[in-house]
């Protein structure tokens, strides 16, 4: 860079101009391109660069048609080009324009077909995912793609595509661009990724909710906020009478893994064990050793005898073990 810097200083000497009057001097500069595709024998500087700033369009008709140097020599084929490297062959083949240049930090060159550029890749990405965003709840948008600068194409018959994503939901998503011929064959797979926001209205806690404590639906508020941000899915607002499953502070959010229904016995509690028979019914006092709904077999212990045994719930009081069925 040291070198290129004495270049760019030698030039302006040998012009005549000062360094800090390049501003006054002109109204424009030439930025390179990141990628570019050359069509002849010879880069041309059109190919290359587009003026920005105040360039009158006879002027850079006239500097487009410069040629520069060889062309890379294979059709479809990408060559690099380093910042120093491309700021070298500019100050080798047009001197008298290397002082107005803005560079890349580097280029990337290929002879015939296409190239698009960061902005139709985004575009298309955008494009492409855009239906799939109909089955999100709440006001979906996509942002902050992340996918390669430039994409070449063989021939501009060959088109980029997003490859449909198995699952969309909130967050970054994690994307597969595809570049297919005419017949729909793929010629080339790039990855990358993008965040899918979804803004909803969700339940927050207006005070300190314990766990095992019911859920008052007092206590929720509703505000709107991006389940791009959110660690996991809040809850519905649904399922009847509830309880926490773990504590929640004031304004956080709460999500489905934090409610549960209520047990029809909790564990614990004493409850009364009976034994049904085809000719006896035996009853005892039992320690419900797990939460359990009515219908669902849980662990109890008989308070006298410390034997542990599995029975069905069958009410808040009762659980039974029957040897009928």
């Amino acid at each position: 860079m040291l070198r290129i810097s004495c270049i760019f200083a030698l030039i302006l000497g040998l012009l005549g101009v000062a360094p800090g009057a390049l501003a006054e001097q002109t109204a424009w500069r030439l930025r390179f391109f990141e990628a570019a595709v050359v069509s002849g024998e010879r880069v041309l500087l059109g190919e290359l660069a587009a003026p920005v700033g105040d360039m009158p369009p006879e002027r850079w008709a006239e500097l487009a048609a410069r040629e520069l140097w060889p062309a890379p020599p294979d059709n479809g084929k990408v060559m690099s080009m380093t910042r120093p490297r491309l700021q070298e062959a500019v100050v080798r083949t047009m001197p008298d324009l290397a002082p107005y240049c803005l560079f890349p930090g580097s280029m990337l060159l290929q002879r015939g077909g296409a190239v698009l550029d960061e902005a139709a890749v985004h575009a298309q990405v955008v494009k492409d995912l855009t239906p799939y965003l109909a089955g999100l709840e709440g006001e979906a948008s996509l942002r902050d793609v992340r996918a390669p600068s430039a994409v070449f194409l063989k021939h501009a018959g060959q088109t980029l595509a997003v490859e449909p994503p198995k699952k969309i939901a909130p967050g970054r998503l994690s994307i597969r661009l595809v570049v297919r011929e005419l017949d729909g064959a793929v010629t080339q797979k790039l990855t990358g990724s993008v965040m899918v926001d979804c803004w909803k209205t969700v339940p927050c806690a207006t005070k300190p909710l314990n766990r095992d404590e019911p859920l008052d639906p007092a206590a929720v508020n509703f505000v709107r906020m991006n389940l791009a941000q959110l660690r996991e899915v809040p809850w519905d607002g649904k399922g009847g009478v509830l309880r926490l499953t773990r504590p929640v502070g004031v304004d956080q959010v709460i999500y489905q893994s934090d409610v549960a229904h209520i047990p029809t016995i909790s564990k614990g509690a004493i409850v009364t064990l009976v034994y049904e028979g085809r000719s006896v019914r035996l009853s005892a006092k039992a320690e419900v050793m797990a939460d359990g709904f009515a219908g669902a077999s849980v662990p109890v212990r008989n308070v006298a005898s410390k034997k542990e045994v599995y029975a069905v719930v069958r009410d808040p009081s009762t659980v039974v073990v029957s040897a009928l069925q």
